[in-house]
């Protein structure tokens, strides 16, 4: 067995159902974790059976609460994983990972294969049996240790090391949606080492509906400010931070004119624009969406 320590991490908000089933899915793991964590708001977004899980609560936004997670089990374990609470992971995934930790002493991070996502523009949305059919096939593809290095990770699911990179976490000015905080952890894990994509890794991206949770004002405000932000703090490159705003903010754009699409984003060009009046005036303040 692997002696790298492995631990989880899973950040969740309002979705007790599809929080127990990815807690299932890595419960199911053939490998074991030394310590499981899950980190919501408010009690009401718990599953009801928390099993050997550690719950911490009261803190609000991806950022914070996957640091609220990170500190509940910091220095036990050496690997540290996140998953999306709308992942489904193959029962592989984390023997999978600390494997290649293993080959490639030089990595700091990885990222797995995600055969089918809901997120990915048009796709809609996977249902658990389609995923669970993927992952079942996908047992039959052999094994091939194929590993590619690259500059991100990929939020639904991704593993760093811990133990090379103990005081590492995400950046907290970044708010509720946390708009990018896996890119720019991704940058700035790259100075500790190699980030790599790994095909043996394998999970599906369901990319379930938020319930209505998401104000487009205050994400269109983060599309613009986040970048602008961590270009300020030295984590994004000028030129990167100006693509991650060109790339939404053209696409807003050009939904919002007409299409089924066209309310909610002439809603984001809003926040899109209070970004842009802001970042002119010099008032860098990506955590003025919670007054938005």
């Amino acid at each position: 067995m692997n002696a790298l320590r492995a631990g989880a991490v899973i950040a969740s908000v309002g979705r007790p159902g599809l929080l127990a089933d990815v807690m299932t899915d890595l419960d199911a793991q053939d490998h074991p974790f030394a310590r499981k964590v899950i980190s919501v708001p408010d009690h009401a977004s718990l599953p009801p059976d928390l099993k050997d899980w550690t719950s911490v609560v009261g803190t609000r936004g991806a950022a914070a609460q996957r640091n609220a997670g990170i500190e509940a089990i910091a220095g036990e374990v050496d690997v540290l994983f996140f998953f999306d609470d709308d992942a489904v992971v193959r029962s592989d995934y984390i023997s999978q990972s600390l494997a290649v930790f293993e080959r490639h002493p030089c990595a700091v991070a990885l990222t797995g294969r995600v055969l089918l996502d809901g997120a990915a523009h048009s796709a809609g949305e996977v249902s658990r049996e389609r995923a669970l059919a993927a992952l079942a096939h996908s047992t039959t593809e052999p094994l091939t240790g194929a590993t590619v290095r690259g500059r991100t990770l990929y939020g639904c699911n991704f593993a760093f090391r811990h133990d090379r990179v103990p005081d590492i976490r995400f950046d907290d000015r970044l708010p509720l949606y946390s708009w990018l905080e896996d890119h720019d952890l991704a940058r700035r894990l790259m100075h500790h080492g190699h980030l790599l994509s790994a095909h043996d890794c394998v999970v599906v991206h369901r990319g379930a509906s938020s319930g209505g949770r998401t104000n487009h004002v205050r994400l269109g405000y983060s599309q613009l400010m986040n970048p602008v932000h961590l270009a300020r703090t030295g984590s994004f490159p000028l030129w990167l931070a100006a693509w991650e705003i060109f790339r939404p903010t053209v696409k807003n754009l050009a939904y919002a004119v007409v299409g089924d699409q066209a309310s909610w984003r002439r809603q984001r060009v809003r926040g899109n624009a209070l970004g842009v009046g802001d970042a002119l005036r010099g008032r860098i303040t990506p955590e003025r969406i919670l007054d938005l």
